[in-house]
């Protein structure tokens, strides 16, 4: 059994901060991010070389921004007598990773992150300096970090609250016992022999960067149609270069749409800002 995995089961915490310390916690942290920027960006670059995926700072501060706005315009203070556990199982997305790190000073919840392999180098920055910041403002150790949990039956049988989020290797595992959350996944569809190959690099880039990712086949659009409006969680890519067409699915298809577009250039960070609120 993994030795944080124990840690996180084994640790009961009960000291909540209020909203004042809670505004403090985000600032440090922003503050982090700005100050020690070099080193985050030497940890992008090292990922980088592995998975070439892309991560943007100013975009990981703005996120940030984003939760202390949301907290500072908080009316209600929720008072919460124990901290309860939560695991978060996803794919190691560095974006994910601080959304849910920061939720958990939000939200006052303790959360076992399995993340995998993925951007080991970026999610370690991320989840060391915000408990740098929580043990320096004397706040309980809410961020816990291992890369796979070999137990998973012992989350279940404890009942422990456990979210799962985009592609994830580890549901069947969790004997469907878990809140399910999509992130970025995505379904192709090419009408066009010639982009076939760009359909296949478009879906082996997604593979690389576990994106939950499919590949239509159905060679009458109306049934193409149909069978992606029914995968709503999904963001659709339609390769084609009939006008006709286009404006077809720009018409039908109800799933946010890219058409022979790169949906990858600019990665939206689009998860929810509530996961943990419950």
């Amino acid at each position: 059994m993994n030795i944080e995995f124990q840690k996180f089961l084994d640790l009961s915490l009960e000291e909540t901060c209020m909203k004042e310390k809670r505004l403090k916690l985000l600032q440090e942290i922003k503050q982090v991010f700005i100050k020690d920027r070099n080193q985050l960006e030497e940890a992008i670059s090292l990922d980088f070389q592995k998975w070439k995926k892309k991560i943007d700072v100013d975009k990981m501060i703005e996120i940030i921004d984003r939760y202390y706005q949301i907290e500072k315009e908080n009316k209600k203070e929720k008072k919460i007598a124990l901290i309860e556990k939560v695991v978060v199982s996803y794919y190691g997305n560095p974006y994910v990773t601080l959304h849910i790190s920061l939720q958990a000073i939000l939200y006052q919840k303790q959360v076992l992150l399995e993340t995998g392999e993925f951007m080991l180098s970026v999610n370690s920055f991320i989840i060391n300096g915000i408990n740098v910041i929580l043990k320096e403002n004397r706040v309980s150790k809410l961020l816990m970090h291992c890369i796979q949990i070999l137990d998973k039956k012992a989350i279940v049988d404890k009942k422990i609250k456990t979210i799962l989020i985009g592609t994830n290797n580890y549901k069947a595992q969790y004997f469907g016992k878990y809140t399910y959350i999509p992130y970025n996944n995505y379904i192709i569809y090419c009408l066009d022999e010639e982009l076939e190959e760009l359909c296949k690099t478009i879906y082996e880039y997604a593979s690389n960067n576990l994106f939950e990712t499919e590949v239509v086949f159905e060679e009458e659009i109306e049934e193409a149609i149909e069978y992606i409006n029914l995968k709503k969680d999904k963001i659709a890519i339609i390769l084609t270069k009939d006008i006709k067409l286009q404006n077809i699915v720009k018409e039908k298809i109800k799933n946010k749409l890219y058409i022979n577009e790169n949906p990858f250039s600019k990665e939206e960070v689009n998860i929810p800002t509530n996961c943990l609120e419950f």
